[in-house]
């Protein structure tokens, strides 16, 4: 009777029971029935019952016969549980693991072990929420255990002479970066918020691009470990990119990025708070800059405002009430500033030039009321010398009429005398 080890139930499929004599004759073959028996006719003598599945030998047993009897030959089959875990050691559910037998038998005594390349494949199962999966029935032999997620992520060959649990760590991890800004000293520097990071794989595709959060971290779990390229862009600017190698640990990636304290001041040095600040980045295009308002910040109670620029050339306007001022400054490191204000000389030219126009449009207006007067005064004069003229006999009548006439009617233009 053919049955398996440790109580798992062989295949029975493809077996055969082949017996030897002492000297390694076969005196007797024969194929199991449904229920694994096989009946063979043999002399009295000790003998050697070998199972087979094709030229592997997947069992054997040294008999004495002595007459009609009932031997059991185990089969060297075996279960195998595969667990998956990544580099960190936690379980990986849902990934498939395929399995192939490495052994190729060209005879029973010539078989040969292959190592580079798949051999033929037995089955495959996907792993449990507890990261395992387990192939049943397993002849004796090498195999290969090849754990797929979207790429291969591990493989490995394994002996397989019992029931064994195997644990195969895969090629997995998170990956972490952290952006801070370049340190002057030892320490870390500042984490940078709000970076817009890009992540490609070895061939240049897109694997995902991500917002850095307040720490400065970009955090994703279940990476392909290896090496990606990073490109980084903060506030319109690109701060880094080049190669990293994901393996689980946390990759602290330094950008030329700085701290810029700004302090605002009155024309008597004293702080101004609250007072509008204003960076402007100054790109160089050519033979000339480009100027880009970036943000505009409020000074605080003691006239400061703190904040994070990358590399290079920036105009700080400070403006509060009749006061401004501006510093243009490279940033290529930490700095502070302080930028002197003044009156604004806008606030002269609305002072002294704007009221102007006004001005002279009152000495026209009043010139013109003062011109009135006179004009009326001017003609009533001359209308009495026409009376005394015409009284006097000095003027013709109808020369008389003429003037009078002109000389009323320009005094009823200006308000002075009726007709008579």
């Amino acid at each position: 009777m053919i049955s398996g080890s440790e109580g798992e139930e062989p295949n029975l499929q493809g077996l055969n029971v082949t017996v030897y004599d002492l000297n390694g004759t076969v005196v007797a073959y024969g194929l199991p029935n449904s229920t694994g028996h096989v009946k063979l006719r043999l002399p009295e003598g000790v003998y050697t019952a070998s199972v087979n599945y094709g030229y592997r030998v997947v069992g054997r047993r040294e008999i004495n016969v002595t007459g009609s009897g009932f031997f059991t030959v185990n089969t060297w089959v075996y279960n195998l549980t595969v667990e998956c875990i990544d580099l960190k050691g936690r379980l990986l559910a849902d990934h498939v693991v395929y399995l192939y037998d490495q052994m190729i038998f060209y005879s029973l005594n010539n078989f040969t072990v292959v190592t580079n390349q798949t051999g033929r494949l037995v089955g495959w199962n996907k792993t449990q929420a507890d990261g395992r999966t387990v192939f049943r029935g397993l002849w004796n032999g090498t195999y290969l255990v090849r754990v797929v997620g979207g790429k291969v992520i591990g493989e490995e060959l394994i002996d397989v002479q019992k029931s064994e649990e195997f644990v195969i760590t895969c090629n997995k991890t998170d990956m972490v970066l952290r952006f801070v800004t370049t340190s002057n000293n030892l320490l870390a520097g500042d984490p940078i918020p709000n970076v817009m990071v890009h992540v490609y794989d070895s061939e240049g595709n897109t694997v995902f691009k991500e917002y850095t959060n307040e720490s400065g971290y970009v955090v994703r779990k279940g990476m392909y470990a290896g090496e990606y390229s990073i490109f980084a862009e903060w506030e319109g600017v690109e701060i880094w990119s080049g190669i990293i190698d994901v393996s689980g640990d946390e990759v602290i990636i330094e950008c030329p990025v700085y701290r810029l304290t700004i302090r605002a001041l009155d024309p008597s040095g004293n702080p101004i708070p609250n007072a509008d600040v204003t960076i402007i980045r100054m790109i160089r295009r050519y033979r000339r800059y480009i100027r880009e308002v970036i943000s505009t910040y409020k000074t605080d109670e003691f006239g400061y405002v703190s904040l994070l620029l990358p590399q290079g050339r920036y105009e700080v306007h400070c403006a509060y009430g009749i006061y401004t001022g501006l510093v243009v400054l490279d940033l290529n490191y930490n700095s502070n500033v302080e930028v002197p204000c003044s009156i604004n000389a806008g606030m002269w030219f609305s002072t002294f030039f704007v009221p102007l126009p006004l001005l002279v449009l009152i000495f026209i207006l009043e010139r013109r009321k003062l011109k009135k007067p006179l004009e009326m005064r001017r003609y009533r004069t001359m209308l009495n010398k026409l009376e005394n003229l015409y009284e006097n006999g000095l003027v013709e009548y109808r020369l008389y009429r003429k003037l009078r006439e002109e000389y009323e009617s320009k005094l009823m233009e200006l308000g002075g005398r009726e007709m008579r």
